[in-house]
């Protein structure tokens, strides 16, 4: 049976996730590569005030940390927001198809890969020690507090010791929980992106508005 480093659940704790896993809106769900999914919702968007809502969807990848005090311990999920398909600017789709590309994996994985994301801690949407109930049994991982590049701050991660592992939480919980973003997604694209910019900026030029 797989471990699982966390505090218990009480049965109200339970009973949510329990809710969570029945009424959340559907989600569609997509294999990229052995380390990377995409998740998307027809109700998750963003508005820029004018012109139709820009639906977007979310990377779930599994990165290998290489730290050497991880214990076997060194693997962790990003994630990023980028447009849905149908949203994408037409230039990056054409970049997409001169490549060869036409299934909608393989394009949302080059537009990806790419032109990047908006980071999102997806940690966040439910601190690592909550994170419990269903999902105790699937994944095999540890909580270490991380720092955070340039800020002198540290969060609360959740460590994996494969991708196997991780993709399985990553499946089975942060998809599922994802949905909770799109309730303060303008707080989340408000955010300064290391490489300039914000959020919206990255998102407006992936969707060309």
């Amino acid at each position: 049976m797989a471990k699982y480093s966390s505090t218990e659940c009480s049965p109200i704790e339970k009973s949510i996730n329990v809710w969570f896993i029945i009424f959340h809106p559907m989600l569609n769900i997509l294999q990229l590569s052995e380390s990377q999914i995409y998740v998307e919702s027809e109700r998750w968007q963003c508005s820029f005030g004018h012109g139709r809502p820009v639906k977007l969807g979310l990377v779930l990848e599994a990165v290998d940390l290489d730290e050497e005090d991880d214990n076997g311990f060194s693997i962790v999920i990003d994630a990023s927001l980028l447009p849905q398909l149908e949203c994408l600017d037409g230039e990056i789709l054409e970049e997409a198809r001169a490549e060869g590309l036409e299934a909608k994996e393989e394009q949302i994985l080059y537009a990806y890969e790419s032109y990047g994301g908006v980071p999102v801690n997806i940690d966040a949407v439910q601190p690592p020690k909550a994170s419990c109930g269903f999902s105790s049994f699937v994944a095999d991982s540890t909580i270490r507090s991380t720092e955070i590049a340039g800020t002198g701050e540290s969060m609360e991660t959740r460590h994996f010791q494969n991708v196997d592992e991780a993709m399985s939480f990553a499946r089975d919980f942060y998809a599922v929980y994802a949905p909770v973003i799109f309730g303060f997604i303008d707080m989340v694209l408000d955010h300064p992106l290391r490489s300039g910019g914000t959020g919206w900026d990255r998102i407006s030029r992936m969707a060309r508005r």
